[in-house]
């Protein structure tokens, strides 16, 4: 008699490899992907979540700016504040310029309900670009004053307007994203 594992449903087989983590184990359906549905056509499939996607490069934005935030004025583990900081911004920056660009006229095209939405989240892609132009010009200084507080202000004000923006993309587009099965281009 098999004995049934207390946390798996009555009609679950047993994992054959638990010491394998599953996107490592054979596919038991081959011929087809893991994340797709046998019961849809293969144009029809969602390879990927992109919703959950988008949660997960919001995720590494909240935790790079942490880090920006908690490091000694002027320094951080491999390499300077002033070099983090930009290739932060930068990163933020290409990763907002795709979806003004590319995802969210996608988005207004096949979701013209989202209207509101977007254009909410373009306006405050336009506040979190003027702060980080602060934060540039405050890390570009003249060399004449420590400007080690202002920036610190300024990464705050960053933090707190970023995860207003992160939040409420989130709330409004993950479940969009995640029934979407296409992605325009530069997304």
């Amino acid at each position: 008699m098999n004995a049934q594992h207390p946390d798996q449903r009555p009609d679950q087989r047993p994992d054959p490899r638990p010491d394998q983590h599953p996107d490592q184990r054979p596919d038991p359906r081959p011929g087809q992907h893991p994340g797709q549905r046998p019961d849809r056509h293969p144009d029809e499939q969602r390879l990927v979540a992109w919703g959950d996607e988008l949660i997960k490069l919001h995720d590494a934005f909240r935790r790079d700016l942490a880090a920006l935030r908690a490091a000694e004025p002027g320094r951080l583990p491999g390499g300077d504040l002033r070099t983090h900081c930009l290739a932060f911004c930068d990163a933020l920056h290409a990763h907002h310029e795709g979806e003004d660009n590319a995802l969210f006229p996608h988005l207004a095209t096949e979701h013209p309900a989202l209207a509101d939405v977007l254009e909410r989240l373009r306006a405050e892609h336009r506040v979190v670009s003027r702060l980080m132009d602060r934060i540039r010009r405050l890390l570009d200084g003249d060399g004449t004053k420590d400007a080690s507080g202002d920036v610190a202000d300024e990464l705050a004000r960053l933090a707190d307007e970023l995860e207003a923006h992160l939040d409420y993309e989130e709330e409004q587009l993950v479940p969009v994203l995640n029934r979407m099965t296409t992605l325009p281009e530069n997304v």
